[in-house]
């Protein structure tokens, strides 16, 4: 009997251990302040802008699609629940102006990012509404 609470007791502390390990592994990142996600919007109207021009002045295709990579980069750090719709609704608007221009379709390309920026420049109001 003895030996069988010992075998029980470990396999109890056995169990616990690997139960505790992911939870202690598992790094949940820090809630964006404020300060960085406003810094983070303000990056993004900046970078799509820049797109925007970049696609208007028929610039290198390598450039163009450089700086959709940074603007999508810089979209993801707006962590902001209020603004979440419309920054999804951004960067699917990018996400197709993206394709139109890797498609060809230079014009449809303008007028997705124009709007991409339009919703950038919402999401920067709702958050400054917060």
């Amino acid at each position: 009997m003895d030996l069988l609470k010992k075998v029980i007791l470990a396999l109890f502390v056995s169990i616990s251990m690997f139960a505790a390990v992911p939870a202690v592994m598992a790094e949940v990142p820090e809630v964006a302040s404020m300060a960085e996600v406003a810094e983070a919007i303000e990056n993004s109207i900046s970078l799509s802008g820049q797109t925007l021009a970049a696609l208007k002045a028929n610039e290198s295709e390598d450039s163009v699609l450089a700086l959709f990579k940074a603007t999508k980069t810089e979209s993801k750090k707006i962590e902001s629940t209020p603004v979440e719709p419309t920054r999804f609704k951004a960067s699917q608007r990018m996400d197709k102006a993206r394709r139109a221009f890797k498609d060809g379709n230079s014009a449809e390309a303008i007028e997705l990012m124009t709007e991409a920026v339009e919703l950038f420049e919402e999401v920067q109001k709702i958050h400054k509404a917060i």
